[in-house]
Formats: C-alpha cells, sequence, structure tokens
C-alpha cells in the first residue's frame, strides 16, 4: 500500500471531500444560553418598568384628587360658616347703628317735642314753618337743628322778617344758652309761591355738648 505521507516533516493536508453549503445565518442557536433569551429579559425589564412607571402616576393622580376633594369639602363647609358668620355681622352692624341713632337721639340737649314747641311760641305770624330737621351725628359734634319755611312781603320785608326773627331765637333764653351760631342761612324766592323761602340754622354750642 502507498504511504499518504510523504517522508518529511511537513503533514499532508487532506481535502475536502465535498463543498460547505451551509447557511450559518439560518441554523439555529446551539449556544448554552441564547441570545434571544437576552434580548427578551431586557424587553421584559422595561416592559415592567414602564409599567410600573404608569401605575405610579395613576397613583399619584389618585392620591391628589382624593386631596382635592377633601380640601372642596372642607372650603365649602367653611363657606357655609363663613356666609352665616357675614350675615350674623350685617345684623349686629344694623342693630348697633339703630342703637347709636338712638343715643344719640336721646342724649340731644334740646329734645325734638321742646325744639317744635319752642319754635312753635316763638314764630312770627309772617313766618311759615315747612320743615324743622335735626341733623345728628353720632358724637352730637356736627349736630344742626334746621328750620325751612316761608315768609311773607316784598324781598325787603321779607329779609327784615327773618333777620328779626333769628335775633329773636338768639334772645331766647333756652335756645340761646343751647345753639350758637343761629345762622340766616338762605332767603330766595319761593318758586311754588309768591312768598320769599329761608332756611335757619342752629348749631350746638361747644359748652352745650360738654
Amino acid at each position: 500500500m502507498l504511504s499518504l505521507t510523504k517522508k518529511s516533516d511537513e503533514p499532508v493536508v487532506v481535502p475536502l471531500w465535498h463543498t460547505n453549503f451551509r447557511n450559518f445565518e439560518r441554523l439555529p442557536d446551539t449556544k448554552v444560553v441564547r441570545t434571544t433569551f437576552f434580548v427578551n429579559t431586557g424587553a421584559g425589564a422595561v416592559t415592567i418598568a414602564l409599567l410600573m412607571w404608569l401605575g405610579y402616576g395613576e397613583y399619584r393622580l389618585h392620591n391628589l384628587g382624593e386631596q382635592i376633594a377633601a380640601a372642596q369639602r372642607e372650603i365649602d363647609a367653611n363657606a357655609k360658616q363663613n356666609t352665616e358668620a357675614l350675615r350674623q355681622t350685617r345684623i349686629f352692624t344694623d342693630e348697633e347703628k339703630k342703637l347709636t341713632e338712638v343715643e344719640t337721639f336721646v342724649k340731644v340737649p334740646v329734645p325734638v317735642s321742646e325744639y317744635i314747641e319752642l319754635i312753635g311760641r316763638t314764630l312770627p305770624k309772617e313766618i311759615s314753618v315747612d320743615m324743622a330737621d335735626i341733623r345728628l351725628t353720632a358724637d352730637s359734634k356736627n349736630s344742626v337743628y334746621v328750620l325751612k319755611g316761608v315768609v311773607a312781603g316784598t324781598r325787603d320785608q321779607a329779609a327784615g322778617t327773618a333777620s328779626s326773627y333769628v335775633d329773636v331765637l338768639r334772645a331766647h333764653p333756652r335756645l340761646g344758652s343751647v345753639f350758637e351760631p343761629i345762622t340766616l342761612e338762605k332767603l330766595a324766592p319761593d318758586g311754588a309761591t309768591s312768598f320769599m323761602a329761608f332756611e335757619i340754622s342752629l348749631k350746638i354750642k361747644t359748652e352745650a355738648k360738654k
């Protein structure tokens, strides 16, 4: 038999007996841990992380919704209490205002009944009073008694009559001791009649206020 090797130091390479037609890309993965395992595991981990993140976001939204609802309930409850408090405050303010007006009215130096009686006693026949008004303040600091009416006669006669009546009021022992100054504020033709319309103010003295 012929020897397959030559008598030399180089080994003899046996030629392939047929051509290699294998497609390595389509061959199955024969590794112990396949590459698809790592891909699937990574994708699953990412999916789980996204789901957990979305779930945490939903939980936070739900928690915020509960807090908002609780805050709204508290606001509604406080709004009812606030509305009732405002209503009570308005009632108290109105009642306090009435009491203040009554207290001021009681403290006037000349009561209304006496004031009208004194005016009626001192009024001359040429003068007709249409209104006897009292403008009061809380501390009587700027309280003013006002007389409005008409005076008969011509302009000069009416002016003389009105001025004389002011002098009568100033000289009156009761009125003169309470009011100062007593002033003729206005004397003008009355549009409704042929008389002269007048206005007299009686301001409370400082001594009388004290």
